[in-house]
């Protein structure tokens, strides 16, 4: 008998199953039907009716930066921390300095950590501020002061003015000379001398030049100044300070200037002296080096670099100290910008 228990087990495990099943399989079918009824109910009926304010706010949680406040620690100061990103940590000196603290030490001063961590900058490395990664003709410094434009891209740089530095101030000068003539009725003798800054090409040479001239007499061979005065009124005059207390002459002139339609003295023997200067200015951006100029006070140039945009002098003092300042117009009537620039310094 012992050799049939095989069999039984068999026979017991075939009408077990068979139970099961029957019990199993109509719910098993039933269940695609189910899911078919699911299938059909729409995303209002699952979700209700959407609406603008709750769109609004879904979007609004999605977005929103949620930060963990630290635990107090004694003598630790609590900050908001990401909770999606771990925190750039420098190790400098063996101290550890976040890159995200606007507080923490600067690594490479006068960079920002964040800004220098942001654009992809190795805030670590020596040759950081000078680097042109992006060869637009800008160091990371310049970009940085340059209103913290992106280092890494060779579009985005500051304005081409700031490349723009004073090298060198000329200078014309012109003079008149009251030498001789206290009589109303003669003549009276007024010379003319002027220099001129050397040039290459060579400009018109200076003239120096003696007028004896009557009253109402137009006079000036100096260029820019010819015919251009006038002799209207004489005044004699004396002032101390001659060798032992005698009276020197101080007589004057008064000059009709017909560019200006202006009067002015000329006093006996003292120059009247008009000065114009010119601005020479180097254009220094990598690549495009140039010297510009020179240029006296309303004179323009424009930059290869910036079609359509002009820089006019508007003002020039006469000293590489005192420097120049430009006018910047851009193109399609955008508003004139004015910029200061002076010796080995760029544009404020």
């Amino acid at each position: 008998m012992n050799k049939h228990y095989d069999k039984i087990i068999l026979v017991f495990v075939v009408i077990v199953t068979g139970a099961l099943a029957a019990v199993w399989i109509p719910d098993y079918l039933g269940l695609k039907t189910k899911f078919q009824v699911e299938e059909k109910l729409s995303g209002v009926a699952l979700f209700g009716k959407a609406s603008a304010e709750g769109i609004q706010e879904t979007i609004d949680h999605l977005q929103r930066d949620v930060k963990w406040v630290t635990p107090t620690l004694e003598g630790v100061p609590q900050k908001p921390l990401p909770l999606t990103r771990s925190i750039p940590i420098w190790l400098q000196n063996d101290k550890e300095i976040d890159l995200l603290d606007p507080d923490a030490p600067k690594i490479r001063p006068p960079l920002d950590n964040s800004w220098a961590l942001k654009n992809g900058d190795s805030v670590g490395r020596n040759d950081l501020l000078t680097l042109d990664e992006d060869n637009d003709g800008y160091t990371t410094l310049e970009e940085f002061n340059g209103g913290k434009t992106d280092p890494g891209d060779p579009e985005s740089h500051p304005s081409y003015s700031t490349k723009l530095i004073l090298s060198e101030i000329k200078e014309d000068a012109y003079a008149l000379i009251y030498r001789t003539g206290d009589n109303p009725d003669g003549e009276f003798g007024v010379r003319e001398e002027a220099t001129r800054y050397e040039a290459d090409p060579p400009r018109v040479p200076p003239r120096r030049k003696s007028h004896f001239l009557k009253m109402n007499t137009d006079f000036g061979t100096h260029p820019g100044h010819e015919d251009r005065y006038k002799i209207t009124a004489f005044e004699k005059k004396t002032a101390a300070g001659g060798a032992g207390g005698i009276p020197v002459p101080a007589h004057l002139l008064t000059i009709a200037d017909k560019t200006s339609g202006k009067e002015f003295k000329l006093e006996y023997k003292k120059p009247k002296l008009e000065t114009i200067y010119y601005a020479v200015i180097d254009f220094q951006l990598s690549g495009s080096e140039s010297k510009l100029g020179p240029f006296k006070v309303g004179g323009s140039f424009e930059l290869s670099t910036e079609a359509g945009v002009k820089y006019e002098i508007i003002e020039l003092q006469g000293t590489l100290e005192k420097g120049v300042k430009l006018r910047k117009t851009g193109p399609d009537g955008a508003s004139p910008q004015d910029i200061a620039i002076s010796a080995g310094k760029k544009n404020d």
